[in-house]
């Protein structure tokens, strides 16, 4: 038996694929979904079936429809973070440092070169400085040192809380990359950033960013679909345990997608995390037919008593567009958002 996620040949009594540990028991339906138009499938038909019950107007039509959770195919997925939210590693950032302390008896000169290095700092992080700028200006005019000490003084504190902000974007990005690769040089990066924030060094702090960000955004490049599909694994796995159901028997390809992640063979990975994919929805999609009846019943009862359920439709009309795309990711995303609306909107018709 050739397994449909990684290709190897199988003994006929095998109980799992011995190169992905995919379950035998799931060849069948992961091969036909891999070719088969989701249109025709049970899932897609019972969705076709509540439709035509609870929104006549879009009954047999397959109209497309634009969908947050469609941006699940970019880079970054804030929609998909749920099943990984509190799970990323994360790197605490230092409380705003201390204005680095001036030589005794330091004049007009050397105040004023700290001030410039503050506002190309400033700029760098892309705020606007005119009024310090002018403040600045005035004072070495008037030669007044207390004045252009406290613009350094002041500066120092904006400028610091935007490197602070800038700091914790460059983290939140390499966490999100971290579960599934390991990401070395930028955490050297952002390891030598950090300890330049803490004494005070800010320029320094900034080329340590750039740095990271740069590398960041190579790694994003790279690695984009692999970070889409394995979030939505994790998605899957988090709405399969919901529902009662083991995501066991999919769970060894996605294992080894990961594992191939971790050893840089992105398209080797790629493909193991797409085939993982498949397996899981194979999982999910019965019970997300269950469910959906279930889902039905609700809206039959709530639209007789005189009921919106226009909200709910509308989800139903996107989950189905989904579906029909193949993106199983993000149809599991709109299948939750479908439940969470039928339940904010049951939980007061039911009181």
């Amino acid at each position: 038996m050739d397994c449909p996620v990684c290709g190897a040949d199988n003994p006929p009594d095998a109980v799992n694929c011995h190169a992905c540990q995919l379950s035998t028991s799931l060849f069948p339906a992961v091969r036909e979904a891999a070719g088969s138009e989701s249109g025709d499938s049970e899932y897609a038909k019972a969705i076709a079936e509540i439709l035509a019950i609870v929104g006549p107007e879009t009954a047999g039509q397959h109209r497309e429809e634009r969908s947050d959770a469609l941006l699940t195919s970019q880079p970054r997925f804030p929609a998909l973070s749920e099943a990984r939210r509190g799970r990323d590693p994360v790197v605490r950032e230092p409380s705003l440092p201390s204005l680095p302390m001036l030589p005794g008896g330091s004049g007009v000169a050397l105040v004023h070169q700290q001030v410039e290095e503050l506002l190309r700092v400033g700029r760098q992080e892309g705020l606007d400085l005119t009024d310090a700028d002018a403040r600045t200006l005035e004072a070495l005019r008037t030669e007044n040192l207390p004045g252009l000490d406290e613009v350094r003084r002041s500066l120092f504190v904006r400028v610091a809380g935007a490197v602070a902000e800038d700091l914790e974007v460059q983290t939140a990005r390499r966490n999100e990359l971290a579960p599934l690769i390991p990401t070395p040089a930028v955490d050297g990066d952002l390891a030598g950033s950090r300890d330049a924030f803490t004494a005070g060094d800010l320029a320094g702090t900034v080329r340590g960013l750039r740095q990271a960000a740069d590398g960041l955004s190579s790694l994003e490049e790279r690695w984009a679909t692999c970070q889409v599909l394995s979030a939505e694994a994790d998605l899957m796995i988090e709405t399969l345990r919901d529902l009662g159901r083991d995501p066991g028997p999919a769970a060894g390809p996605l294992t080894e997608g990961r594992r191939r992640a971790r050893e840089g063979d992105a398209d080797r990975a790629e493909h193991m995390l797409a085939g993982a994919n498949r397996a899981l929805w194979e999982l999910l999609a019965p019970q997300l037919t269950h469910s959906l009846k279930g889902i039905l019943t609700q809206l039959q009862s709530r639209a007789s008593s005189g009921g919106d359920i226009a909200p709910e439709v509308h989800e139903l009309r996107q989950l189905s567009a989904l579906i029909r795309r193949h993106n199983f990711g993000a149809a599991v995303s709109a299948y939750r958002r479908l439940v969470r609306a039928v339940a904010s909107t049951s939980a007061p018709a039911a009181a």
